[in-house]
């Protein structure tokens, strides 16, 4: 496919939208859908940019958010095991595409993969509380991540809005307490 830079920046929009939209949510099942529609539109967003890793890595991100988002949907909760299969997809995956088929595999890379691990782990924690304040780590890895390697600026960006609206988010529904009439 040849990279299309506008629709790459298009579908880009729209999933920062979504995982903007997500921090916003009351109930963890909710907050799966719009991760997963997130997911959905950087799939796209990698697609049309010619990121293939990227794009395989947000495959596994969407198998992962749709396991959970069935398992919640279910009111179960998500084994461990599960965390384990998705970093481990994702780890072989990465030495898949950047060591034999791309050779190309740097040491910073490993923020990349930490980060994607931590959201494995994360999204099984059934308490939203929790996951705002634990996904604060990942995002902040890469953003870092993004910045280090020469990403493009708006991935770095978006990364940024979606730290913005997790620390949003964690003040409006657990620092600042909300009045009766409010909630």
């Amino acid at each position: 496919m040849i990279p299309n830079e506008t629709l790459s920046l298009i579908a880009g929009f729209i999933a920062m939208s979504f995982v903007v939209i997500a921090y916003f949510v009351k109930k963890k099942v909710l907050y799966l859908v719009y991760q997963s529609a997130c997911i959905v539109f950087l799939i796209l967003s990698y697609l049309f940019n010619a990121q293939y890793f990227a794009m395989i890595g947000m495959v596994i991100g969407l198998w992962r958010a749709l396991t959970f988002f069935w398992l919640e949907h279910k009111e179960k909760d998500a084994s461990i095991l599960w965390s384990y299969l998705f970093s481990g997809l994702t780890i072989a995956s990465y030495f898949i595409v950047n060591f034999w088929i791309l050779g190309d595999a740097k040491p910073l890379d490993i923020l990349c993969l930490f980060a994607s691990c931590a959201y494995a782990f994360i999204f099984r924690i059934r308490n939203l509380k929790i996951v705002r304040f634990t996904m604060l780590a990942p995002t902040i890895v890469s953003i870092l991540y993004n910045i280090l390697s020469g990403a493009a600026l708006f991935v770095t960006i978006s990364y940024s809005f979606e730290l913005g609206a997790n620390v949003v988010s964690i003040f409006k529904y657990h620092v600042i307490k909300p009045h009766k009439d409010r909630t």
